[in-house]
């Protein structure tokens, strides 16, 4: 399965490459996956754009460009 910025969380985190992504732009994200529980089914470009992970706009769409990039 490709991995993109619409893959859920629980798609994303199957993928090292995804997750490396992730952490080069929040870097520890990925060691709070036992808080995921309630999100694993959101699409992860969505996720992105909530407040409270603190990325500014451009950076969301940077991420989601490298993202979309490993489903090509």
């Amino acid at each position: 399965m490709a991995i993109n910025s619409k893959s859920s969380l629980k798609d994303v985190l199957t993928s090292e490459a995804a997750c490396a992504i992730i952490d080069e732009y929040i870097p520890g994200f990925m060691d709070k996956s036992a808080e995921f529980g309630p999100v694993m089914g959101m699409k992860i470009g969505s996720l992105l754009k909530f407040p409270q992970v603190g990325l500014e706009r451009s950076a969301v769409k940077e991420l989601c460009a490298k993202l979309d990039a490993l489903g090509e």
